[in-house]
């Protein structure tokens, strides 16, 4: 764990340190990972909302800005994470992420979570 950590705390982590971390992690490691969502790296931020997740502390407000990235792994993972809360994901987000003109993977996620609350949604 502490080598998840000084990784983890390390400006250029290795992705794999926040899913590392989020797996063998504990409560105040939190805030280490949390941070990472913003990284320049679209794979620690993936890799952070996993971890996030393994934590159980993956919050909506935290995670949501996450479906406007343009990278798909980032955008699936924090799909996954807000799956269980979709309903706290407000409908005019996911209805602005289903526009033609938005990648497929943002498009996917807002049909995920629109069915995951009861509404239909195609891509």
């Amino acid at each position: 764990m502490p080598l998840y950590r000084a990784l983890c705390a390390d400006p250029g982590p290795r992705p794999a340190a926040a899913v590392g971390l989020g797996e063998c992690g504990m409560r105040e490691d939190v805030g280490l990972v949390r941070a990472l969502l913003t990284h320049p790296v679209a794979g620690v931020r993936a890799r952070a909302v996993a971890g996030l997740r393994a934590l159980e502390s993956a919050h909506v407000d935290d995670v949501r800005p996450l479906l406007d990235d343009s990278s798909a792994a980032v955008v699936r993972q924090a799909t996954a994470a807000l799956l269980p809360w979709a309903d706290r994901v407000p409908h005019d987000l996911l209805r602005g992420l289903l526009a033609k003109d938005r990648p497929r993977h943002q498009r996917v996620a807002a049909v995920r979570l629109l069915r995951a609350i009861g509404v239909h949604a195609e891509v």
